[in-house]
């Protein structure tokens, strides 16, 4: 038999998992453990007994043997010969052992145990490979897990089968009354194209074609594949329903509630709630209480008011950065990068801004000047939350540094451009006369010494091996700037300039 699927591997997994604690079970009656029920499940699973011959002509009388078996068990990978071994050393007991009760004996109760742990092991570790062309896809995502227990109006489950011919049903249900009691909320059928039905299965297949690993876990919920092949071969993989487990079948989870429409499927990943645009707006209005007061002119301030913003949004995948410096001014910059901007707002909760130690009662405020600041917060699933407060440290949120340092990363790495950098537009050409001089800092901040090359392939930021100090021992220094001169207007004369030994590799 071929084990190919995480039906089988969880099905063995489950046996192993059944029969160990048993066998680990000091009260248990060796009656149940030499009835039929083991064989009836090894049979299931595909397991053949025969006699363990198998297994001695490969491990010897590992077969037999509890400490001879411990010296092999981490070299057996071969989950059929174990499932037969297994069998097999059963059917010894069940049928030729003098009493079935020596099945309770110590060395032979750690025999089953180290083989069915082991048994265990294999069948959580071995990868799951589909085969051939994807016809039909039947994933059933179940949102409960162990904890608090759903309300009964909670969406617990969806069924979702796509076919590609571009058919599609799906079946939604809440808690309702209980675990084998869930209501219909909802049941779909429709078509989409078929261009869009196989570039779902495509992803799909490509994914579940290189391999996949059971991976499960309970705290959270799960979901259930069977994938069917054009020649009617069905695989079926479980996995935990996730989003941070696995970023492709995010993706996929992604494609599909985008073909087919639906923004509300669990999918893969559950259907986490996301940041899908953050608001950020700050006012400061400033009186200024003028030194002289033209004559005839009654005010007693002059008002400063203003504004700047942040708008980060996710659909079109732009961070504006904006400002009104009082009337008439307004400088807005626009930062469209693909995928940049989506990274930048998952990693912002959708709770995020929701902690604030607010003033103290005998704070001071300045009566000619007020700074106050908005933030709202939309997520994918409809939610939009607005934070307001004074723009000071115990008036902002507790995340607000963090949240603030990124945007000020994410805009500082992109700079002013080229136009405005001297080191670009004041740096002349080299001539074939010239000389190449790079003054290197060794540590940041610190004294620049100048430095030959024999060649033009360093750059600024580059690192490199110079020769340091009187012994001219090897050291790594960082080239902080560039330049060329003819040899009678070198900085140094050029026969007592050390020379760059070579760019630094890590």
């Amino acid at each position: 038999m071929r084990w190919s699927t995480v039906a089988d591997m969880s099905a063995i997994h489950e046996f192993s998992e059944k029969w160990r604690e048993k066998f680990n079970n000091p009260a248990i009656n060796y009656i149940e453990l030499v009835d039929h029920y083991l064989a009836d499940d090894c049979a299931e699973l595909g397991f053949e007994m025969d006699c363990g011959h198998a297994f001695e002509e490969k491990y010897g009388n590992a077969v037999y043997d509890h400490e001879a078996l411990k010296a092999v068990i981490d070299d057996i990978t071969d989950i059929p010969l174990l499932g037969s071994a297994i069998y097999s050393r059963w059917r010894y007991f069940n049928h030729w052992a003098y009493s079935g009760e020596e099945i309770l004996a110590p060395e032979n109760r750690a025999w089953f145990i180290v083989s069915l742990d082991r048994l265990a092991t294999l069948a959580e570790e071995t990868p799951i490979i589909f085969e051939g062309t994807l016809q039909k896809i039947r994933l059933v995502s179940n949102s409960i897990c162990y904890g608090p227990c759903p309300e009964p109006d909670d969406e617990v489950e969806q069924r979702l089968t796509i076919t590609s011919e571009g058919k599609v049903w799906l079946s939604r249900y809440r808690f309702g009354s209980g675990f084998d009691e869930h209501e219909l909320i909802e049941k779909a059928n429709n078509s989409i194209s078929k261009e869009a039905a196989n570039e779902i299965l495509g992803a799909i297949e490509r994914y579940f074609a290189v391999e996949y690993v059971r991976d499960m876990a309970t705290d959270i919920g799960s979901w259930d594949l069977e994938l069917t092949n054009t020649d009617g071969k069905a695989f079926t993989m479980i996995g935990p329903l996730c989003d941070s487990q696995d970023p492709t079948l995010e993706v996929i989870s992604e494609l599909i509630r985008s073909r087919l429409e639906r923004e509300d499927l669990f999918a893969f990943d559950g259907n986490p709630d996301a940041v899908t645009r953050i608001e950020v707006k700050y006012h400061r209005n400033t009186k200024i209480k003028p030194g002289v007061v033209p004559e005839g002119v009654t005010w007693e301030f002059v008002t400063w008011d203003y504004n700047e913003a942040i708008i980060i949004d996710r659909q079109s995948e732009t961070l504006e950065h904006i400002r009104e410096i009082g009337t008439g001014c307004k400088i807005t910059n626009t930062y469209y990068v693909q995928e940049g901007v989506q990274s930048l707002l998952d990693d912002i909760d959708v709770d995020a801004f929701s902690e604030i130690v607010g003033n103290p009662p005998d704070t001071v405020d300045n009566p000619l000047e007020v700074m106050e600041y908005s933030i709202s917060v939309f997520t994918r699933h409809g939610g939009e939350r607005i934070v307001t407060g004074s723009f000071d440290k115990n008036g902002l949120p507790a995340d607000w540094p963090d949240f603030i340092d990124n945007i000020f990363e994410f805009i500082r790495f992109y700079g002013l451009g080229e136009i405005f950098d001297e080191g670009i537009y004041g740096k002349a050409k080299r001539r074939l006369s010239d000389y190449t001089f790079c003054n290197v800092e060794f540590e940041e901040g610190g004294r620049t010494y100048c430095y030959l090359a024999d060649s033009d392939e360093y750059s600024v930021g580059d690192l490199v091996v110079v020769p340091a100090g009187r012994d001219n021992h090897e050291a790594v220094a960082r080239i902080e700037s560039i330049e060329y001169h003819p040899a009678e207007e070198a900085p140094f004369p050029i026969e007592k300039t050390k020379r760059i030994i070579r760019k630094h590799t890590t």
